[in-house]
């Protein structure tokens, strides 16, 4: 469960349909809904393509054969970097949210599932990125909780689209000094 309550905030790094992003509020809502629902595929599709991109840059080593073997298959559900390099950016990207919110024995799972997300309002940062403060309330064994949390997106084509927050870079750092990889 503590290890559940830990990843949460990082599946918040991320945003959900198109005419439902109208505004970044709308975007963070949106994209509540697909972690409530477990729809990997629809948050995926409610990211940036350069996020969605980022990922796959932050954890290359993992996606190579060799050291990172045990890692890509854990949080990405590939065998080998062959069937990495092949999937799209957005599946590789829904499997990875798959894969955070299922280990552990489905305990993320469940407090996703009990999750209310209110986006609080937004900061904007230039003309087309948006900082969405939001409050999120869910229930861990009958006790409320409450947590503030900051999810950015980026304006495209009139639709606001998710971004990575530093905490995946982060956590991508962690996970290749872990496994013994140095450089790149």
């Amino acid at each position: 469960m503590r290890r559940a309550l830990t990843l949460l905030p990082l599946l918040l790094l991320l945003p959900t349909g198109t005419r439902a992003q109208a505004t970044p509020e709308a975007a963070a809502s949106a994209f509540a809904a697909t972690l409530r629902s477990a729809d990997w595929r629809g948050a995926a599709r409610l990211m940036h393509p350069t996020a969605l991109r980022q990922l796959r840059d932050l954890f290359s080593f993992a996606l190579q054969d060799g050291v990172g073997d045990e890692i890509r298959q854990q949080m990405f559900g590939v065998g080998s970097a062959a069937e990495a390099a092949a999937l799209p950016d957005t599946l590789l990207f829904a499997n990875f949210l798959h894969a955070v919110t299922t280990q552990g024995g489905g305990d993320l799972l469940q407090l996703l599932a009990t999750a209310e997300v209110t986006p609080l309002g937004h900061l904007t940062q230039g003309p087309d990125t948006a900082l969405v403060v939001s409050r999120m309330t869910m229930s861990v064994r009958g006790v409320s909780l409450t947590s503030y949390e900051v999810m950015l997106f980026r304006r495209e084509q009139g639709v606001w689209l998710g971004l990575l927050k530093a905490d995946m870079a982060n956590m991508a750092a962690m996970l290749k000094q872990m496994s013994g990889l140095r450089g790149s």
